[in-house]
């Protein structure tokens, strides 16, 4: 009864999606027009290839965004390391990801776009492929990829998994499908303990605890010389870094910063927006404000007399963690779930982030346990938390301290999950 609902639903979705094409192909033409699709390359989004498989082993693995993809660069070099006459195929959905991705992927790599999860696409893009596995990260669980995939018995694992509380009991409203969806995995290794028995409680049949990928990441890089630039223009200056914002989040960041600087004397303010082709429409909410500012991606200076710099540039959240000893973690205060707290945790600062930390929620539980970073509770307690940093020179380095310590002790087991994905060709 289960598979024959579980077919129902799917036919259903997958009929549903196929009358709308044209709907979806015009919502990705006016994506496209607003630079949120690649303008060579959207045919990919539709499962046409542009590039032809390569020969041998190819490891399919899909990462939604931008902290997926990073996530599995050091699983791609300790695979390499394991057995050298892999190919990999590495899919995401953005146009941010594959800009990084072109920069740092190993020569055996090719990056495509996936394709969305229409059957006609999915099909395009399987048939082309044809990889001997497939690696899913965290919690993309597109229905008809998923299954096309099996059904192609092209075997699959869930790596990375993540589940949060609330997406748990989302997905129970319909337990018939997340099983068999789940099922269609080989092996589901989770990020944690927690995340291992959410994936239980849906049906998931075969759970590993392997530990977070991103803890396996390297150190975020950064131009030395952009660095000493940037050192030269702040020094003395006390600064504070809002990383990763989301829309709204800019605006009130920005008040904080209107009343921080008549208590605490020439401080700057550094935003790096998660979506920098933003930028515009948050310059105008900053004219809103009494702040003078300058933008990174005009090139325009820091004097003195600046309050608020924007770093509205892609792929330098390195040189900002570096020269900030405090950051603020954005997507954490207005119902976004949170962004990546280990990024700056391993350049040694001291992280705030918001009550919504959802996307993170096991990762930020333990390190607020082990006191290496600091949750709010509630959004309108940030500025006084940051003005007993910023004028706390030892809380705010024991703080940068732990973290630190956190993060490199977490850092272990990449070998094992390497093992595991080697085991299923």
């Amino acid at each position: 009864m289960t598979a024959f609902l579980t077919k129902f639903a799917l036919g259903l979705y997958g009929t549903t999606a196929t009358v709308l094409s044209p709907i979806i192909k015009y919502h990705l033409k006016k994506r496209r027009l607003r630079g949120k699709e690649h303008p060579e390359r959207h045919p990919e989004r539709l499962g046409y290839s542009s590039h032809p498989r390569p020969k041998g082993k190819l490891i399919w693995i899909h990462g939604a965004s931008v902290g997926e993809s990073l996530s599995i660069l050091p699983l791609i070099t300790e695979l390499n390391r394991q057995k050298q006459d892999l190919r990999f195929l590495i899919t995401t959905g953005t146009t941010t990801s594959a800009e990084l991705m072109a920069k740092r992927l190993p020569d055996n790599a090719i990056h495509q776009f996936v394709p969305i999860d229409v059957p006609a696409a999915v099909e395009r893009f399987l048939s082309h492929w044809s990889p001997n596995l497939g690696l899913i990260v965290e919690s993309e669980l597109w229905p008809q990829l998923i299954f096309r995939t099996k059904k192609h018995k092209i075997p699959l694992l869930l790596i990375n998994g993540r589940m949060s509380k609330k997406s748990t009991k989302s997905w129970q409203r319909a337990p018939f499908f997340i099983k068999d969806l789940l099922g269609s995995f080989k092996l589901v290794l989770a990020q944690s303990k927690q995340d291992a028995q959410h994936f239980q409680e849906l049906g998931a049949t075969k759970v590993l605890e392997s530990g977070n990928l991103k803890f396996f990441a390297e150190k975020l890089s950064y131009d030395p010389t952009g660095f000493e630039e940037l050192r030269s223009l702040t020094k003395n200056r006390p600064l504070w870094f809002a990383s990763s914002t989301h829309k709204g989040e800019e605006l009130y960041f920005a008040q904080i910063q209107e009343r921080l600087k008549e208590k605490i004397p020439n401080l700057l303010c550094i935003i790096a927006p998660r979506h920098p082709n933003r930028s515009q429409d948050i310059v105008e909410e900053l004219q809103s404000t009494n702040l003078v500012f300058s933008t990174r991606s005009k090139s325009e200076n820091i004097p003195p007399e600046i309050d608020l710099y924007l770093a509205d540039t892609l792929g330098e959240l390195g040189l900002f963690y570096e020269l900030a000893s405090v950051v603020v973690m954005g997507g954490s205060f207005l119902r976004r779930g949170g962004q990546n707290l280990l990024e700056p945790a391993r350049q040694d600062c001291a992280i705030i982030c918001g009550p919504e930390m959802q996307n993170f929620e096991a990762i930020c539980n333990e390190m607020v346990e082990a006191k290496a970073v600091i949750k709010l509770e509630k959004v309108d307690q940030l500025e006084a938390q940051l003005i007993q940093l910023l004028t706390s020179a030892n809380e705010r380095d024991n703080l940068a301290k732990t973290a630190s310590e956190y993060v490199n002790n977490k850092g272990k087991g990449l070998h094992t999950i390497a093992t595991h994905v080697l085991e299923q060709i």
